[in-house]
């Protein structure tokens, strides 16, 4: 039998799709990296969207993966839309008004199978988001309207 490393779980990007003073959309790209000679199978990806308004850590949404295979040596890309918590948003949105940039933190857990094995993966990454972001996918939003 063959020696089974654990897979690797890394956040690849987070994009802004959509924003209104309601809610905010955001595309996560998540990539799962399987070294192994025998394919996996994701059972979950559950994962926090984060972000800090003063000193406070708001969560600004939520989001999870459903059951995906990935094949031996190989590594799949995975992108999960999720949409923002509107009572947190307006904390998020205030940090962003007065430092022109907020930081978000994604953090959560992969569970992986691979015959008798399991593995729970961690995964956290951290990042800004600017007003250059905003401004590009506001103007996204406007082009496909």
């Amino acid at each position: 039998m063959p020696v089974l490393h654990e897979p690797v779980v890394s956040l690849e990007d987070v994009k802004l799709r959509t924003l209104s003073l309601s809610s905010l959309e955001l595309d996560v790209a998540i990539r799962v990296q399987n070294a192994n000679p025998l394919g996996v199978t994701l059972r979950e990806l559950p994962f926090t969207v984060l972000c800090y308004a003063g000193d406070r850590e708001l969560q600004i949404a939520a989001g999870n993966m459903g059951r995906v295979k990935i094949a031996a040596r190989d590594s799949t890309l995975l992108h999960v839309p999720v949409r923002s918590q509107n009572a947190a948003l307006i904390g998020a949105l205030a940090a962003f008004v007065t430092r022109g940039s907020v930081q978000v933190t994604i953090t959560g857990t992969a569970i992986i199978d691979c015959l008798l094995f399991g593995w729970s993966v961690l995964f956290s990454k951290s990042l800004p988001v600017t007003i250059e972001q905003i401004a590009d996918s506001l103007a996204g939003q406007t082009k496909k309207e």
